[in-house]
């Protein structure tokens, strides 16, 4: 499925998104103390009366020349944003097999990568997940053009579902290179205890990041098409082992489980300004991103 994200067809629907970003735009008032703001999108924003200690450099001489009054312009600047994909890679998200889940996570990081470097964005892939004392964290460097987008497939090729979905530590590690806050948008199936997801965002949210979470499901996983039987159950993250026998009940139950999971999550988001969408199947990819995207405001 993965090759999908590097074909010419579907990245053509994807050219005329634009990934919504709420944009750190700083007010430059005219005072030297505000110093220069580095970026693009400069625009007139309002005026003001001139005070002492404003840069001359802003008065405006039209107004003072028609009205004989001394007035400095406001501008509005766009900073460049820095957008930085965080890709689930635990053992939870290459199962169940059928559904590839895995590569439907890593086709919609690699789609939103493409529409952020269509606005010159400094752009990023982070994966994290491991085998049990081995957990990895991996990033490529930042990319800022579309004509380096073929950049991101060695790492999206060669990364590997194992381990447990260790989602704070990711955060820390990726805190620690303190970079500018800016945008971090999160795939992942969040098939953990809250605290967990709690956790990495708080500390996002802390450093004043834009969060983005995205839960990508299988579509067996969300229907919960387990046939009926006894089962010996393996944790792929934990190794935990369970028997279970599943009943229409059971399965009833396991289904009302992960749809409050669900709801838990997206109102976790909603509560703390976190844009949230969820993909479920991999057969829905195209809709999921030119049609559920925009409508959700995280495309547009």
């Amino acid at each position: 499925m993965l090759g999908r994200a590097f074909e010419p067809a579907f990245l053509q629907r994807l050219d005329n998104l634009v990934l919504g970003i709420k944009r750190a735009r700083t007010v430059r008032l005219g005072r030297r103390a505000l110093g220069r703001v580095q970026g693009s999108g400069i625009e007139l924003e309002s005026f003001k009366d001139y005070s002492e200690g404003d840069d001359l450099r802003f008065l405006d001489w039209n107004s003072m020349a028609r009205l004989d009054t001394l007035y400095t312009k406001s501008y509005r600047v766009e900073r460049e944003t820095e957008v930085s994909i965080l890709i689930d890679a635990s053992a939870s998200m290459g199962l169940p097999v059928k559904d590839d889940k895995f590569g439907l996570a890593r086709v919609i990081g690699a789609a939103l990568a493409y529409v952020a470097l269509g606005e010159n964005d400094p752009v990023r892939l982070i994966s994290f997940g491991g085998p049990r004392g081995q957990l990895a964290y991996r990033a490529t460097e930042f990319f800022r053009r579309r004509e380096s987008y073929g950049s991101f497939r060695p790492m999206l090729t060669e990364i590997r579902c194992a381990g447990a979905t260790e989602m704070p530590f990711a955060v820390e590690q990726f805190l620690n290179q303190r970079r500018p806050p800016g945008v971090a948008i999160v795939i992942s199936d969040f098939l953990v205890p809250s605290s967990v997801y709690k956790s990495a965002f708080s500390h996002l949210m802390a450093a004043r990041y834009e969060i983005k979470a995205i839960q990508v499901l299988g579509s067996r996983e969300a229907s919960g098409s387990l046939g009926p039987g006894a089962y010996r159950l393996r944790d792929c993250e934990t190794g935990d082992i369970r028997e279970v026998t599943i009943t229409p009940t059971v399965a009833e139950a396991c289904r009302r489980r992960l749809d409050n999971l669900r709801e838990e999550l997206q109102v976790h988001c909603a509560g703390h300004g976190i844009s949230y969408a969820a993909a479920v199947g991999a057969q829905n990819l195209e809709d999921f991103l030119v049609r559920e995207l925009p409508r959700l405001g995280l495309v547009r």
